[in-house]
């Protein structure tokens, strides 16, 4: 059952690549999600700040 022919080391050393490669990165992807969690909470707080500033500034 050759499929890929004589390429078929290749494709399949591409697909254990791409795998490894998912598997860092579905390691690696909850440490920076909440790594980020701090930052969008300081964002919040700013949006919070600056949308009060402009509602005291607003004309009647």
């Amino acid at each position: 059952m050759e499929i890929f022919g004589t390429a078929a080391p290749f494709v399949w050393l591409a697909i254990v690549a791409f795998g490894i490669i998912l598997a860092i990165a579905w390691i690696i992807l909850p440490f920076a999600l909440f790594g980020t969690k701090p930052l969008l909470r300081e964002l919040i707080v700013e949006v919070r700040r600056t949308n009060a500033l402009l509602e005291q500034r607003r004309v009647p």
